[in-house]
């Protein structure tokens, strides 16, 4: 398996074609931020976390050595590493990189460092975007990148969508042609694909990417309306929820994974159906290794009739601390990793659909006729493209405190499933406990 959270230290010699992949050491390489300019060209060290063993590096490495070849004057040197974490080191030891890609969460721990370029003087300025583009990129998408205050310190990488996975050899070994377009009929299918197989039918996980989606999708809003910042929890769609996830993980059928041996346990081919993840297409076909073709759909949809996904992602960030030149070097770079021609390349090579609606026929085109097929190569683009479009995909909920209020909601979760407490005493115990933490949170 290979480890998500492993800490890897490499340099893509991007500029002259190379691409380098391995396991490095545990020690920061210096980001050399001291020297802005070589040869005549401006610096821009760039941290982020995708391999170059993987897909998504693959995407990366070829768009950023076309960026280095048609601007001379910029040179773009990218280093592997988990930067959510990392870069906040650096910005206290006094050297950061000049660009990295990080999370959602992770920005506040920089806000309070004070040590991130608030992005909308690029965004509104002459080498940025119009409001018709900025319109065009996925609203669920934009509106992650602001904080509660309306900074925006980050702009779109690497979308990641909610979506199931299937072994399709198992699918079809259990007679199902289709896939499921109720929650009733998901369970019926994992029922099936257990008896007839001996597979476990469905394979799931107790976090926001499980609970959330579906609570939206049962008619839930996370805040009141109209009332930003109270959690609005205590509700008849958190309790129907509640109600389905414990009848869900109570059942034969389903075997409950963590998040470290989902993929794991899904590539062993003892699995059916992997639920609801938003790691990836192509991190699960990776995992998989051509064992078997793997299938994508969406969540079926909840009593709203609507099928909500949910978003999340990495974002780029720039860095205070960058001179002027780097700083706009950088911008550069963003501004052309959106454009439709790269967002071609990131969905086809990298496995995961563009920032925005308009670089959608792009995407199709160097697709070609495989755009479509499922199981296929851009069956995960082409199905989180589709949720994308139909506006009913929310991102995960941001703020300082949330990983906090997320602990509290799935522990109450739990506790229902577990029969320790009734879905009203959870309820009641989630909107308080909760509460206790939401100052600071983002309205959603």
């Amino acid at each position: 398996m290979k480890k998500r959270n492993r800490t890897v230290w490499l340099t893509l010699s991007l500029i002259t074609g190379a691409t380098v992949a391995g396991c490095g050491t545990t020690a920061a390489a210096a980001t050399h931020n001291s020297s802005a300019h070589s040869s005549g060209k401006t610096i821009v060290t760039f941290w982020e976390s995708h391999s170059a063993a993987n897909q998504q590096g693959h995407a990366l490495a070829q768009i950023v050595k076309k960026f280095n070849q048609s601007h001379p004057g910029i040179e773009v040197e990218v280093h592997v590493t988990p930067a959510s974490a990392k870069a906040l080191a650096a910005v206290q030891a006094g050297d950061p990189p000049v660009m990295a890609e990080i999370g959602h969460l992770p920005q506040y721990g920089y806000e309070r460092a004070n040590a991130l370029v608030n992005l909308k003087s690029f965004i509104n300025g002459p080498n940025g975007f119009s409001s018709q583009q900025l319109h065009q990129i996925w609203p669920a998408v934009m509106q992650a990148e602001f904080t509660p205050s309306h900074q925006q310190y980050l702009f779109p990488v690497d979308i990641k969508v909610a979506e199931f996975f299937y072994n399709a050899n198992l699918w079809k070994k259990a007679g199902l042609s289709s896939p499921p377009t109720t929650w009733s009929q998901l369970m019926a299918d994992a029922q099936q694909i257990q008896s007839k197989t001996g597979a476990i039918g469905l394979g799931a996980r107790l976090d926001h990417n499980d609970w959330l989606p579906l609570f939206y999708s049962n008619g839930g809003h996370y805040y009141k309306p109209g009332h930003p910042g109270q959690l609005d929890l205590n509700s008849p769609a958190m309790a129907k929820t509640i109600q389905e996830v414990s009848a869900r993980d109570n059942a034969s059928t389903v075997k409950i994974l963590s998040y470290d041996t989902s993929f794991e346990d899904f590539a062993s081919g003892k699995l059916g159906i992997l639920e609801n993840t938003a790691d990836g297409y192509e991190m699960v076909r990776e995992e998989v290794g051509g064992k078997f073709p793997v299938g994508v759909f969406s969540p079926p949809p909840g009593s709203t009739g609507h099928s909500y996904s949910l978003y999340q992602g990495l974002s780029f960030v720039i860095f205070k601390n960058a001179s002027a030149a780097q700083q706009q070097a950088a911008w550069s770079f963003i501004k052309y990793y959106d454009s439709p021609a790269q967002q071609a390349i990131w969905s086809t090579v990298g496995g995961e659909p563009p920032i925005s609606l308009a670089d959608v026929p792009s995407v199709q085109k160097m697709a070609g006729s495989q755009f479509s097929a499922n199981p296929g190569p851009n069956a995960g683009t082409a199905v989180a493209i589709k949720e994308l479009e139909s506006g009913h995909v929310i991102h995960k909920i941001i703020g300082p405190n949330q990983s906090e209020i997320d602990t509290v909601i799935q522990n109450q979760i739990q506790s229902v499933v577990q029969h320790k407490e009734s879905v009203s005493q959870a309820l009641s115990n989630m909107q308080k406990q909760a509460t206790a933490y939401v100052s600071g949170a983002a309205v959603q």
